[in-house]
């Protein structure tokens, strides 16, 4: 009996749900990893409740739809997908990580897109695909530059740090590169999940594959950072609203207007070190559609030459709720700028970015 109350004391409180995870055949998921529901699958007249019983990964369409996190590891079968266990928001389980985390402080939310997406790491709005850490684990995230200043060569298999990041990286440990500059659109950094083959020294590593679309004359900035294993923590995943999860953006170099987009809805981290040479790199934001919405931007790193810009669809108020907002710039690490949808886009906060 001792055991056994010994083995419940110890078990978190999970609300487990099965669902059908869809992906492509030989896709690899792990556990912790966030999942959003396929909102809009089938056909969009029809009442289809399958659209909240198959789950996939984190995107700019299904952002606002946070499943929960896998219970375990899976590799998706020939069919293209399988069932699974998921940990639905309101559970304490493990979560899939990708910054080094404090027992009981502050905050993780789920990453939309291909460079490390479905792990938790930087801070967006409170509620579902957000966690709260529960276990301190500063052991397995080796390094990273996450404001955009490491330096993938011509080829993009070696990554070079700006300090000694790779003191304990050794190969078969995993980069994620979450972004990565646009070279005049003849060299694209492409994120994902990479492995290192090779460590040179604290500061240079090889990567087991290019990292880059096309080769040209000169090394590229990115953010990434280095993984041993698939590193986790007990975590509390919040409830309530949809956080919106978060996605990285990256500039193109050359800039100009309408090359930049944005998830609706969530917060939106800029990645930076980039030189925008011939304007500013701008972009549309969407009208919200919920009265309540919020839209958080976040800029990584400094910009050069040029800034990025963010333009409402149609004008908004500035925080004194008097001026209208056209538009606001980021070109330095650090800024931000939080909106709410009133039916217009209302600034609710802005720390070193430039409202217009």
């Amino acid at each position: 009996m001792a055991s056994q109350d010994a083995k419940h004391l110890s078990q978190a409180r999970k609300i487990p749900k099965r669902v059908l995870l869809t992906g492509s055949n030989g896709d690899t998921f792990v556990k912790g990893q966030g999942l959003c529901y396929n909102s809009d699958y089938g056909t969009a007249t029809e009442n289809d409740g399958e659209r909240f019983n198959r789950v996939e990964l984190p995107s700019v369409s299904n952002n606002r739809h946070f499943a929960g996190v896998l219970d375990h590891n899976v590799t998706i079968g020939v069919t293209g997908k399988t069932w699974v266990t998921i940990n639905e928001p309101g559970s304490i389980c493990e979560i899939a990580i990708g910054v080094d985390t404090v027992l009981d402080t502050g905050m993780v939310t789920c990453s939309v897109g291909e460079g490390d997406a479905g792990r938790f790491k930087f801070k967006g709005f409170a509620g579902r695909g957000s966690a709260i850490p529960m276990q301190t684990n500063a052991s397995g995230i080796d390094g990273g530059e996450i404001d955009g200043t490491g330096s993938l060569s011509t080829d993009g298999l070696t990554l070079t740090a700006g300090a000694a990041q790779f003191a304990d990286t050794v190969a078969g440990d995993k980069v994620f590169i979450i972004g990565g500059e646009d070279e005049d659109g003849s060299l694209y950094v492409v994120p994902g999940e990479y492995e290192v083959a090779s460590v040179t020294s604290t500061t240079v590593i090889v990567l087991t594959e290019s990292a880059v679309s096309a080769t040209t004359g000169a090394a590229v900035t990115c953010s990434y950072y280095t993984m041993n294993g698939n590193q986790t923590c007990l975590a509390k995943l919040l409830d309530g609203e949809e956080s919106g999860l978060v996605e990285t953006v990256t500039p193109p170099n050359t800039g100009g207007a309408a090359v930049m987009s944005y998830m609706v809805g969530g917060v939106t981290y800029i990645n930076g070190s980039i030189t925008i040479a011939t304007a500013d790199a701008n972009g549309a934001l969407a009208d919200g559609d919920q009265f309540g919405l919020k839209k958080g931007f976040y800029c990584l790193g400094a910009m050069t030459t040029n800034a990025v810009k963010v333009t409402p669809a149609t004008a908004g108020l500035q925080m004194d709720k008097a001026t209208a907002f056209a538009s606001c710039t980021f070109d330095a690490a650090d800024e931000v700028l939080i909106l709410r949808w009133d039916g217009i886009w209302v600034v609710t906060g802005i720390v070193g970015a430039t409202q217009a």
